[in-house]
């Protein structure tokens, strides 16, 4: 499947802008506050809603062993998006070390069995979690066969067919053409 669409590109550009602004509160007091449960409640509701999606954004960015800044930066500005500015860069970086933990202690496709779990009753979830990732796999401006092999692997485990998942590519080149 062919994610190098134009408008995949121009997510992954505008998940990047937003994700190397530096947050409003330069602090490790986040990473603190998240490490302890002690987030404010919209920050939690905000952090359980956007989950699936981040955990899928992260597989996606280990997908070849190399986590590389760029993509950590539009994961950043993935979540950012997604949380309206709610979520800081400290509660992001313990989220992306549990992600870590969590595929250190059982396997990919494990977590990815979970997490096709949690959206398997939503549909446009599962879709934009799929969109997400392949947005992240572009991050580097490279795509590795093992990051082709995930995108194609999301959308079987999603649900999403072969047919659904190149119209969401092509929608997304359509949006941007309009």
């Amino acid at each position: 499947m062919k994610i190098e669409t134009t408008t995949i590109t121009r997510l992954r550009d505008a998940l990047l802008q937003s994700g190397r602004r530096p947050s409003t509160v330069m602090s490790s007091a986040y990473e603190t506050l998240t490490r302890e449960g002690m987030l404010s409640p919209e920050e939690m509701a905000a952090l359980n809603r956007i989950d699936p999606l981040a955990e899928t954004m992260f597989l996606m960015m280990a997908a070849d062993g190399v986590v590389s800044d760029v993509e950590r930066e539009a994961v950043r500005g993935a979540i950012r998006g997604l949380t309206d500015n709610l979520i800081r860069t400290g509660t992001i970086n313990v989220m992306i070390e549990n992600y870590a933990k969590q595929l250190e202690a059982s396997s990919r496709d494990e977590r990815l069995h979970e997490i096709a779990e949690t959206l398997a009753e939503d549909k446009e979830e599962a879709e934009g979690a799929f969109a997400l990732a392949a947005a992240i796999a572009l991050a580097d401006d490279e795509v590795a066969e093992e990051e082709n092999a995930l995108i194609n692997q999301v959308a079987d485990w999603f649900g999403i067919s072969e047919e659904r998942s190149s119209a969401i590519l092509d929608q997304l080149e359509d949006d941007r053409e309009t």
